[in-house]
């Protein structure tokens, strides 16, 4: 089979595809954005598919950010189970617009992110839905007197779609689950960990639901008394709705 790269634009699209043994880029072109789902088509069977990533230097998106990772949903949902990754394409049309061949700029682009994923460069899955959360996960929320709610990393994604009559404060590192987490109504979404952001709300936050990598700091920034979860094991959790959920407190820190 053979790898593509996808870099997509408003108008035009850059496609890069492998050989069918993946060794080397044989085939660099670009298309209407309208016949994307065509040339892919017209590629199969693909290995895998991937879709440049186009977020601002200051890690914002834009309008062609929400454009690439929304049009990286649909092909992900429509072509499965070919696994569809993002990758930063920050530099890649800098480099190709330096080649000076305007009218293939978005294939050199698109060959450019492919010779990166050739050479072993990550890139994040994507996903078209959000995780399944159980009914008994979030009837959690209704033991405690909870109102405002910060989430941070990828622990119980999601659950600010069953607990509508909770605030959420999310920052969400991954930009799929960024755009789908986008669609909730009782939620303020930041891309990134923003630690100054956090600090200034930390006040109003009943309750904390983040990555085992933040509970140390959550400790030190959160009021004593807030309630912290993240996913545990069997070691140190609770089995609640085929997870396993750790529950601390944060501590007076002057009594430690």
């Amino acid at each position: 089979m053979k790898k593509a790269a996808i870099d997509v634009g408003i108008k035009r699209t850059g496609f890069a595809f492998t050989d069918p043994e993946e060794k080397i880029i044989s085939k660099v072109k670009t298309v209407e954005t309208a016949d994307i789902d065509r040339e892919i088509n017209e590629n199969m069977p693909l290995s895998e598919i991937i879709v440049g990533f186009p977020i601002n230097l200051q890690n914002r998106f834009t309008p062609s950010t929400y454009m690439a990772v929304n049009k990286a949903i649909e092909i992900a949902k429509n072509y499965a189970p070919v696994p569809v990754y993002l990758m930063d394409e920050r530099f890649t049309t800098k480099i190709a617009s330096e080649m000076r061949k305007k009218h293939i700029i978005d294939g050199i682009s698109a060959s450019i992110l492919l010779e990166e994923r050739l050479n072993g460069s990550k890139g994040r899955r994507v996903f078209w839905s959000l995780p399944f959360l159980s009914d008994k996960i979030s009837s959690l929320f209704s033991l405690g007197n909870f109102k405002n709610v910060c989430m941070m990393g990828e622990d119980l994604r999601g659950i600010e779609s069953k607990a509508h009559d909770l605030n959420f404060l999310i920052f969400e590192e991954d930009p799929t689950f960024f755009v789908l987490r986008s669609r909730c109504n009782n939620c303020t979404l930041h891309f990134g960990i923003d630690w100054d952001i956090i600090l200034q709300s930390a006040n109003n936050i009943d309750l904390v639901i983040c990555s085992q990598r933040y509970v140390e700091k959550a400790k030190e920034i959160f009021r004593e008394g807030t309630a912290i979860v993240s996913e545990g094991s069997e070691y140190d959790g609770l089995y609640i709705g085929g997870r396993w959920i750790r529950i601390e407190t944060v501590k007076d820190r002057e009594n430690l």
